[in-house]
């Protein structure tokens, strides 16, 4: 009885507050009252339209956005139809299937075929009711009118028209402005990415103190870092097809809940199979939480953004590693290797339960789409047979894929050699060569951070309009020159800036540039969420494995060689792989380029 009350009080509450959000005039029906007092309320939490911004939908906060889904569900409304879930831009350039055009002369072609097909009376421009067509049967054909962000004029204005119609010039630059901007879910996800990357900074310099604790070799450390790739390699596919059922939050949530445990249980590690079970737990939630949050990204990444998405992540990320092992080799001169870890475990669940509240789900299709039919549960056989065929055809575009194939190459030689010398390698060596102690490692690590943060913005923007290929063959070859500076024998006044520095704006080079090739591939082949995720998945593991095999080597070489040549040998590695990537993009471009030319001007340039 008190629930019955207490809803039926809601409602009440709910009416009183719809009647009193428009303005009332005397030509308005009270049919139109109500309908506009609750698209009032649904995009703008109560704002009454003259105080809302005309171009811009209302942002609410995260507890609103919450509320809305709530009562979107309770009126059998699906949750993506309000802004606070799938943006107005998102949701636009869905509609118009612009929303993996990444060539600029395709993107160009696109958008003028578009304008046609808007445009019914061919008159060369777009009206209202157009707009208002528009609206109703592609960007919103599920959702009532109640719930869309914008109206027909208000979107007349957001395309920047001067009159009450909208120009072919100023429909192609409107489309043009709201794909090169990133999407406002970026930002939330970028926060809980630099909570995530604080709690493993934090740690960064806690391996390598107890692994001295321990006595373990170079030869076993390497292949304790290498069990973090290994895991994600044999999680791939179960966390794709998780990540696919169920959505991206809860994986990216679940999977820090699980590193959070790791990272706790590491402070109890006394012999080294603890460590190893301790690295496993670590391994497989970082792998669920990367998972989630990179198909986040490749979500709400539009082709123009590919590289700028996962740039506010990169940055709070590098400013995280930039403080954290400072901090983190701080505390462990001072409370102990076992106090840090525990705080970091516990920071870990405090992050975990925060992007509970604050993320939301970017995945659009049914959780249980692929595994019913006609609304009864497929049985487990035809599961089994749908999962394996939609990775076969996956499989069959990133073989066929000249670009992906080679940057998937170039990622798995660039993890081989500098990622897996930066953990392997460098700790050690800073520690017993250059004399840098737990605080000075710590700083070292945290400057390079800095200096990756100054350069992933840049990066990223090069990547984006100057070309993949400008971005990563830099990265690559600046790695490349680090590693052979730190065997050089440079004392460490003139190698620690010189490495450290070279080498954290290669990386910052590389970066996305990788995952950004493949979400081109995946737009390039039509693929919908789904398909981008295995993709996805298939790239990831391809560096992964090189990560695998370059920590054990750096271990043997290091165990075999001593430290200097090792350096030498992965950068004589990364060099010849950096050249057979530039020829292999560059060829690669080459037959893009041709294949734009119409087929007379090819036949003419033949003569």
């Amino acid at each position: 009885m008190v629930r019955r009350r207490a809803s039926f009080a809601r409602r009440w509450l709910a009416r009183l507050t719809f009647s009193s959000f428009s303005s009332v005039s005397s030509q308005d029906t009270p049919a139109r009252l109500f309908l506009s007092s609750r698209r009032n309320f649904s995009s703008g939490l109560g704002v009454a339209a003259e105080s809302r911004p005309k171009v811009n939908p209302v942002e609410v906060s995260h507890k609103d956005c919450k509320v809305l889904v709530s009562r979107a569900k309770d009126e059998h409304i699906e949750p993506h139809c309000l802004d606070c879930v799938t943006p107005f831009d998102a949701r636009f350039l869905d509609a118009l299937d612009l929303h993996s055009i990444s060539e600029s002369s395709a993107f160009q072609v696109a958008v003028t075929k578009i304008f046609e097909e808007i445009d019914l009376n061919g008159d060369g421009c777009i009206d209202r009711d157009e707009l208002e067509r528009l609206l109703r049967d592609r960007i919103y054909p599920t959702c009532p009118p109640h719930v869309w962000a914008l109206s027909a004029d208000e979107l007349l204005a957001k395309l920047g028209a001067t009159g009450s119609r909208v120009t072919r010039d100023e429909f192609v630059a409107a489309i043009e402005r709201i794909a090169d901007t990133l999407d406002r879910r970026v930002w939330p996800l970028a926060t809980s990415q630099f909570f995530s990357a604080l709690m493993f900074a934090l740690s960064q310099p806690l391996t390598p103190l107890l692994v001295k604790e321990l006595g373990i070799s170079m030869a076993q450390f390497g292949g304790t870092v290498a069990m973090m790739p290994l895991i994600r390699v044999a999680l791939a596919a179960p966390t794709t097809y998780f990540c696919n059922r169920y959505g991206r939050k809860p994986l990216t949530v679940n999977g820090q809940l699980v590193a959070a445990a790791g990272l706790g249980l590491s402070a109890f590690i006394t012999t080294p199979l603890q460590l190893v079970g301790s690295r496993l737990m670590i391994g497989a939630g970082t792998s669920f939480s990367g998972v989630g949050q990179q198909n986040m990204l490749g979500d709400i990444a539009t082709g123009r953004t590919r590289s700028r998405v996962f740039a506010p992540g990169s940055v709070r990320a590098s400013a995280a590693f930039a403080i954290g092992p400072a901090i983190g080799g701080w505390l462990a001169a001072n409370f102990g290797v076992q106090a840090t870890f525990l705080m970091t475990g516990a920071g870990m669940a405090v992050v975990s339960i925060r992007n509970q509240y604050v993320l939301t789900e970017t995945l659009k299709f049914p959780a249980n789409s692929s595994n019913t039919e006609d609304g009864k549960k497929k049985p487990l056989l035809e599961r089994i047979k749908s999962s394996a065929s939609e990775w076969f055809g996956i499989s069959k575009h990133f073989v066929t894929d000249a670009a992906l194939c080679s940057a998937s190459a170039a990622n798995a030689g660039f993890n081989f050699t500098a990622i897996s010398a930066k953990f392997v390698m460098l700790p050690m060596f800073a520690l017993d060569t250059w004399g840098l102690g737990p605080t000075g490692l710590g700083i070292a690590l945290g400057c390079m951070s800095v200096i990756q943060l100054a350069a992933a913005t840049p990066a990223a923007y090069i990547a984006d309009v100057h070309g993949r290929r400008w971005a990563l063959l830099p990265g690559m070859c600046l790695s490349s020159l680090a590693m052979a500076a730190a065997g050089s024998g440079l004392s460490p006044e003139v190698a620690v800036p010189l490495v450290c520095g070279s080498w954290a704006v290669g990386s910052a080079f590389v970066g996305s540039t990788p995952t950004a090739i493949s979400l081109d591939a995946a737009g390039r082949h039509r693929l919908d969420q789904r398909q981008t995720a295995g993709l996805l998945a298939m790239s990831r593991a391809a560096g992964d494995i090189g990560m695998i095999a370059g920590c054990v080597t750096s271990g043997f070489l290091v165990t075999s060689l001593g430290a200097p040549v090792s350096f030498e040998i992965q950068s004589a590695i990364l060099a010849a792989v950096t050249a057979a990537s530039a020829r292999s993009l560059s060829r690669f471009e080459l037959q893009q380029q041709q294949e734009q030319v119409p087929s007379s001007e090819r036949v003419t340039s033949q003569k």
